[in-house]
């Protein structure tokens, strides 16, 4: 495997689901897509009948790993940093802006610990 540096965008969105007539939200994942994770969603709310604004959250990633997209991305799901993110993620609302920047940095940090395990665990002993 070589090593070089690229960026990626990992994207998440802060959805509504109806749970007994009483609306919580929950963060997914928009990109990449995650077939897999919509296994462990409920049915959503459909938001835009109502006009509202879907509440996105962007994270550029600096990747030391030389994949093209499609090999990320089967990184990403292969490490399980993404249902990380997604625990990680369950409290933040997009209104406090040090919250939404702290959360930027604790997920580019899992991704970089993901890396460099998946580094670490192609070396030789």
């Amino acid at each position: 495997m070589g090593y070089g540096v690229s960026e990626y965008t990992l994207v998440f969105q802060r959805v509504p689901i109806l749970t007994d007539n009483d609306a919580t939200y929950e963060w997914r994942v928009v990109r990449p897509a995650q077939d897999a994770l919509a296994s462990r969603r409920t049915r959503l709310h459909d938001i835009g009948a109502k006009g509202s604004i879907a509440a996105m959250l962007a994270v550029p990633i600096c990747s030391t790993l030389a994949l093209d997209s499609a090999e990320y991305e089967w990184f990403l799901n292969a490490s399980g940093v993404l249902e990380d993110v997604l625990r990680l993620l369950q409290p933040v609302t997009l209104g406090d802006s040090e919250a939404v920047e702290t959360a930027r940095k604790e997920i580019q940090a899992l991704v970089m610990a993901a890396e460099v395990q998946h580094i670490v665990d192609g070396m030789p002993a």
